[in-house]
């Protein structure tokens, strides 16, 4: 794989130019065709093989008229009643029904007393359904929609879109999120690279990878149902890992220009060695993202499929993308002193090759070993007991909150007031009682054989059944169909739908109430098919554990051919999972400081937050282990010294994954300002996590592990070790080849030589292992870079 990479980034920037502008070529056509072809996106939260689903499935077939997905239009009179306003109610309920994909549309004042006005008259809701699901209608149809009730508007009505109703229209914008993310990367490369050529790179790349990724994804939405938060979570997600990769590579290939190689070759070697790790990284995060089909639930696996896309075609640009880019920008992504530095070396008449690659390597490694990062990390493995012991008991008491962790669904009363759903449900609520914002139906299907009358006595009983279960504010009529096979009837629970009564409501009824029938029944409705996709998802949630983290496992005892550093890994980033769930149940749950973020209630935890959260910060936490340990073991392969192997690693590593854990850092911060409560979730539990994971857990727990293990470490059984292939993600193999070639190419160009006495001293000092003395003039920054670009 590394040979192949360092081709692939050696040609990327030697055709820099046509690299580029295929690149461009196929962005504007995925724009093109997303723009002409892209499809919606949807909230479809139905689990087959649920009970809700089945039920679902008996009103589609044999009562179409009750199946589809429901929603309210909400009509309230600032002063009088709304009686006052019949006809144009009816009209505007009218024109609703002549909409695209209505299957039913009904006036609360089509029958006399009708439940759908409010004992006070100020208030009153019309239902109707729908044959796709709503959220996956567009702007125009919402404008459509607001035509279509205008009548009750022009009569002085207030009108509001209530449970999928509210959902039409509502396109996620993060356009601020994502500027704001942006902006605080390129300070923060800023800070980091000295230069402005080198902090744009990055994020050029990022923004050509997610424009790219999401395209696919929305031209996908033509045949695949999205989430409606898919659009946003990718975005989140594919702007922190594509940004990230290309500051690996960046930091990679700057400092080989630093030791004195041309463009080409700096870009080919990094590509070949930064670039592999982003490949391994990249492939485990695409991997655990797509682990969220155990869930067994397509609103999890998709929004993971979204969310691997973007990521995949990242990866794709780091390693295609970024070599052009960094032979466009040849010597410029350096540092302006470094620059000069450069410039004053050539003027001197200095020989970049003077001094061997490894004798420049050992100067590199004794640099990295003297890094704040390394000092810090020689002080962590000095006493690794006791910081150990601390970290973890730190990490223990954040994972503490996960024992009171209480999954549920948010209802459109978590939306902000100036939402058209948020105002429906107020409405609702304080006018028919919080339950009509959640309703449960019970669809019943009457036994073949029975007469009319004893179909009659046999919903009545029901009815009365239902009614009279605790918990129950009122049952409506039973609506049959007309072949006297299916009835359906409405249940308003006393609580709202995000409310744990209300889910012990649905389990009581079909555990205990229902069964006591004597005919087939179902709940179905939003709120069941919610309860039955939170009981699905979190019995698979260990499934999808064992599956990462037996992956990561073999993933990890591939790359660095050591049976402990796997099982090390697996259960830091195990904590630091752990910990991040325990600041979102903190956060949400039990609202500390959730006012800071716009939330002003206690919220449960989707079910599917917890699941999508693990996947993602599990892949996440692996791409930085891969990219520490990739350094560490490269040293441990030069050096055969485990402590100082370390420190070598901490210190050519810890600055570059410090500035990229503060990028991701930021751009997930910036998400909060989203108004929707589970991508604030997603964006608070996620930014914790790396913000745990790059500080206690890399920067305390890796190095006071590895130290406890000492070359232990690198322990790997022989009968393991013989099946085990060699993934080599550092690239030792490959730049040991690379070097042998150079040597042989010296010794040719020795034995043509009269002496023949410099390459071989040459070639003594490649081989040396001691850092070469700073007194030399042989430091990275005195290096004159050739110019072979």
């Amino acid at each position: 794989m590394n040979q192949f990479l360092d081709a692939l980034g050696r040609f990327s920037a030697r055709h820099r130019w046509s690299v580029l502008l295929v690149w461009v070529a196929i962005l504007g056509a995925l724009l093109g065709v997303r723009a002409v072809a892209g499809g919606t996106f949807a909230n479809d939260y139905s689990v087959p093989g649920s009970p809700s689903a089945d039920g679902l499935a008996v009103l589609q077939q044999d009562f179409p008229q009750q199946g589809g997905y429901a929603g309210q239009i909400v009509f309230h009179a600032p002063t009088g009643a709304v009686s006052a306003q019949t006809a144009a109610v009816n009209t505007a309920m009218a024109d609703v029904a002549k909409l695209p994909h209505v299957i039913a549309s009904s006036s609360p004042f089509a029958t006399p007393g009708s439940p759908q006005v409010a004992r006070d008259g100020t208030t009153a809701y019309g239902t109707v359904s729908w044959d796709v699901v709503p959220a996956g209608l567009d702007e125009q149809y919402l404008a459509d929609l607001d035509a279509a009730v205008q009548p009750a508007r022009a009569a002085g009505l207030e009108v509001e879109y209530g449970a999928g109703a509210g959902q039409i229209g509502q396109a996620a914008h993060d356009l601020t999120s994502e500027v704001i993310g942006l902006s605080c990367a390129l300070l923060l490369l800023l800070f980091m690279f000295g230069s402005i050529v080198a902090a744009v790179v990055p994020l050029l790349s990022a923004l050509f990878s997610v424009l790219a990724g999401l395209s696919l994804v929305t031209i996908l939405a033509s045949a695949v149902t999205f989430p409606t938060t898919a659009p946003t979570v990718a975005t989140l997600l594919g702007l922190g890992v594509a940004v990230d990769y290309g500051l690996f590579l960046i930091a990679r290939h700057r400092e080989n220009l630093d030791h004195g190689m041309g463009v080409v070759e700096s870009v080919g070697r990094s590509t070949a060695t930064s670039g592999a790790a982003v490949v391994v990284a990249g492939g485990t995060v695409v991997v655990a993202i797509l682990g969220l089909y155990v869930s067994g639930v397509p609103f999890v696996g998709s929004l993971g499929l979204a969310s691997a896309i973007v990521v995949a075609v990242a990866v794709l640009a780091a390693i295609t993308l970024m070599p052009a880019f960094m032979g466009v920008c040849g010597q410029n992504v350096r540092a302006f002193k470094d620059l000069r530095a450069a410039r004053r070396a050539r003027s001197a008449g200095e020989v970049p090759d003077a001094v061997s690659a490894a004798a420049l390597i050992a100067a590199a490694d004794a640099a990295h070993e003297q890094s704040p990062f390394a000092r810090w990390g020689r002080k962590v493995s000095n006493r690794p007991t006791p910081w150990a012991i601390g970290a973890t008991l730190v990490l223990l008491v954040l994972c503490l909150p996960v024992l009171w962790l209480r999954l549920g669904q948010l209802d459109a009363g978590t939306n902000p007031t100036t939402d058209s759903s948020r105002r429906a449900y107020d409405l609702v609520a304080d006018h028919f009682g919080p339950g009509l914002n959640g309703p449960l139906s019970v669809v019943a299907q009457v036994p073949a054989g029975t007469s009319p009358q004893d179909a009659q006595i046999l919903l009545t009983g029901l009815q009365q059944t239902l009614g009279s279960t605790p918990g129950v504010a009122g049952v409506g009529a039973p609506a049959i169909n007309t072949d006297q096979t299916v009835a359906v009837l409405t249940v308003v629970p006393t609580t709202g739908p995000q409310d744990e009564a209300t889910t012990d409501l649905v389990d009581h009824l079909r555990d205990s109430v229902l069964p006591t029938v004597p005919a087939p029944t179902y709940v179905v409705g939003a709120t069941a098919g919610y309860v039955d996709f939170t009981a699905k998802v979190a019995q698979r949630m260990p499934w999808l554990i064992f599956g990462v983290v037996a992956l990561s496992f073999l993933l990890l005892l591939v790359a660095f051919r050591s049976l402990l550093i796997p099982v090390k890994a697996a259960i830091l980033n195990l904590l630091s999972v752990g910990a991040a769930y325990g600041v979102v149940v903190a956060v949400f749950q039990w609202g500390w400081g959730s006012g800071l973020i716009g939330i002003h209630e206690q919220l449960p935890i989707p079910a599917f937050v917890p699941m999508l959260m693990f996947a993602i910060v599990f892949g996440l936490s692996m791409d930085y282990e891969v990219f520490l340990l990739s350094r560490v073991h490269e040293g441990w392969v030069r050096t055969g010294d485990a402590h100082r192997s370390v420190a070598i690693g901490i210190g050519g590593t810890a600055k570059v994954i410090t500035t990229a854990a503060a990028i991701m850092v930021a751009v997930f911060t910036s998400f909060v300002l989203s108004t929707d409560p589970t991508v604030k979730m997603l964006a608070v539990g996620m930014a914790a996590a790396v913000l745990i994971d790059a500080s206690i857990v890399r920067m305390v727990l890796v190095p006071a592990a590895m130290s406890l293990l000492d070359r232990r470490a690198w322990w790997l059984p022989r009968w393991i070790d013989r099946w085990t292939p060699n993934l080599d993600i550092e690239g030792t193999a490959h730049l040991a080849r690379l070097e042998a070639q150079a040597e042989h190419a010296a010794g040719d160009s020795a034995s043509s030589s009269p002496t023949g006495d410099a390459p071989a001293a040459a070639t003594t000092a490649a081989r040396a292992d001691d850092p070469v003395p700073a007194t030399a003039g042989t430091t990275a920054r005195s290096i004159a870079p050739r110019e072979d670009h």
